[in-house]
């Protein structure tokens, strides 16, 4: 059990000292492609939030016109059906 537990942080520790070092010699190129999918991924979120948030704003008037169609639809319940 401890071996296996040994040689998975081994691999762990190389796969890092790899990937740190493959980053540093090359200058970041090959993990360019991670940035820029971040950056459209940040575009598209802020994008949804502001529909969102427009959704929201104008939601309250939505809001209020169903209440007044609610209103004129089906007035207080005082009749007597």
């Amino acid at each position: 059990m401890f071996k296996m537990i040994f040689k998975g942080i081994t691999l762990f520790f190389f796969i890092i000292f790899l990937v740190v070092s493959l980053a540093i010699w090359k200058g970041g190129e090959p993990f360019r492609w991670l940035g820029d999918g971040l950056v459209i991924m940040g575009k598209t979120i802020t994008d949804f939030g502001d529909s969102v948030d427009e959704f929201i704003d104008g939601s309250i008037e939505v809001r209020d016109n169903v209440k007044k169609i609610k209103e004129v639809i089906s007035p207080d319940k005082d009749d007597n059906r």
